[in-house]
Formats: C-alpha cells, structure tokens, sequence
C-alpha cells in the first residue's frame, strides 16, 4: 500500500503584489477625497518615492508601515460615518486616565473643567455644552500632546 499524505502543498504563480488590496484601497481613498501623492505621502508616512513605487508595485514597505496604512485607511474610509463625539471622547478619556494613572481630579486640573462636570460627562450625563466642547477639545488636545512627546 502507498503512503498517505497528510497535507497538500498548493502554489500559485501570479503577477499581482502582495499589497494590490492596499494599493486598491490607497487608490478609492485617493479618488473618494480627490488626495493627490504629497498629501498621501504624508497621510501614511512614506517618501513620494516609497508611495510611488509601491502604487506602482515595485517597492516594499515593512510590516510595520504597512500596519499603519491599513489603519489609516480604515479610519479615513470608515471611522468618521455616523460615530459619536462623545463616545470617542470617553474612550480617549478612559485612555489617558489609565495609561497615565490619572486622577479625575487631576484630569479635571489639566484640561480646566470642574471634576464634578468631568465625571458627569464620563457619566453621559447632561452637562452645559460649553463645557462639554470644552472637555471635548481638551482631552483631544491633551492625548495628541501627550502621545506626540513619545513618539
């Protein structure tokens, strides 16, 4: 009796690019937003030249590059439909309270609100909509600063 294989090795022979799907999406992104090279280069970080040749399939980019225009992608073609402020706030906001160990107290300090508004907005409570766009743009601005003095 002849030997059984356990497994079945398959290879394909293709022309395309590991990154096609990529180049599609950078491409409907592009046309969605009228983006032309220099403002996609500076969108996903990469030189004109590393955006031109990968839109051209000749580059490469790393794992990690790569992440980061999947991400971006994602967030330009469908992060922004129908989300809500105040709930992106709150995840941004439980962010820098955790990952800073931050009181809501000190929070509070920092971005210029009362505790008791800070926790009533965490809260979703109703609070004065000065104050809530108050806190809306200071926790924003905060996590920018905060996370750009890191990188």
């Amino acid at each position: 009796m002849g030997d059984f294989r356990d497994s079945v090795e398959v290879s394909f022979v293709s022309n395309s690019s590991p990154f096609d799907y990529l180049i599609e999406d950078i491409q409907k992104l592009a046309e969605k937003f009228n983006f032309n090279h220099q403002q996609l280069s500076k969108i996903f970080d990469l030189s004109i030249n590393e955006l031109e040749d990968l839109l051209n399939r000749k580059g490469n980019i790393t794992n990690k590059q790569q992440e980061n225009i999947e991400n971006k992608l994602t967030m330009l073609n469908f992060g922004f439909e129908g989300f809500d402020v105040k709930e992106r706030v709150t995840l941004i906001l439980n962010d820098l309270l955790s990952e800073y160990r931050l009181t809501t107290e000190t929070l509070s300090k920092i971005i210029n609100v009362k505790e008791k508004e800070l926790i009533d907005f965490m809260k979703k409570q109703i609070i004065d909509t000065n104050v809530e766009m108050k806190i809306c743009v200071n926790v924003i601005m905060l996590h920018f600063v905060l996370h750009h003095q890191n990188n």
